[in-house]
């Protein structure tokens, strides 16, 4: 166990644990939980208590319209964090945190991560105020892509955009239209649309992207 934390083959991807001056602080202070498919890890409106890191498996951060509709902010995997940007910001999370998948979580208590590592360790620090940058980027992104594109255009997007990075992970129309910000009707009605054209391929709930030149075009709108 003592060597569990060191040979983590996420450990790299992550701004915490990827220094070695950290480490030994995480192991001793990380608590291990599992959480299976849909359950929720935190609630839109906690109070952060510390960091969460993904070491297994898939999670979503989502929250509600006014309407009641679902909409996927972020997906993470495994080496991430969750719950940075409250527990900095010292304010309640703006969303809720649900695994997709079964996952394995560590926790790291908010006054061992200020007093212990953040503080004895300016590197985590940095990686952490990076990590928030390139997030926000994303957020960015995101949301001109909103603005900007239609339905089935969004809808080319998120295939890209899964596709790249969760290579082989099954997902339903109804998060694929969380992502995309349209509904699961519209969301079949595309992907039967992209089938007929030879843009991708339906496999179980897994789409193989056959033609990605011209799903890379439909979601530029060219």
């Amino acid at each position: 166990m003592a060597e569990l934390c060191r040979g983590c083959q996420n450990r790299a991807k992550n701004p915490v644990c990827s220094e070695d001056d950290a480490i030994n602080k995480v192991q001793k202070a990380r608590n291990v939980s599992s959480y299976r498919a849909g359950q929720t890890i935190f609630y839109e409106g906690g109070q952060p208590l510390g960091l969460y890191i993904i070491r297994k498996g898939l999670v979503k951060l989502e929250n509600l319209s006014v309407g009641g509709e679902s909409h996927i902010l972020r997906l993470m995997g495994p080496g991430q964090v969750l719950g940075y940007r409250a527990l900095f910001a010292e304010e309640p999370y703006r969303a809720n945190a649900i695994a997709v998948e079964d996952v394995e979580i560590c926790f790291i208590p908010k006054n061992v991560l200020f007093d212990e590592i953040v503080k004895e360790t300016p590197k985590v620090a940095m990686n952490l105020l990076r990590q928030l940058a390139r997030d926000l980027r994303l957020a960015e992104e995101k949301w001109v892509i909103q603005v900007d594109r239609d339905a089935a255009e969004r809808i080319a997007e998120a295939i890209l955009f899964l596709d790249h990075q969760f290579k082989g992970q099954p997902w339903t129309r109804r998060q694929i239209a969380e992502w995309a910000g349209t509904t699961p009707e519209t969301v079949m009605r595309t992907l039967a649309q992209f089938e007929k054209n030879g843009w991708l391929e339906a496999q179980g709930r897994i789409y193989k992207i056959l033609d990605q030149e011209k799903l890379i075009e439909k979601s530029q709108g060219t």
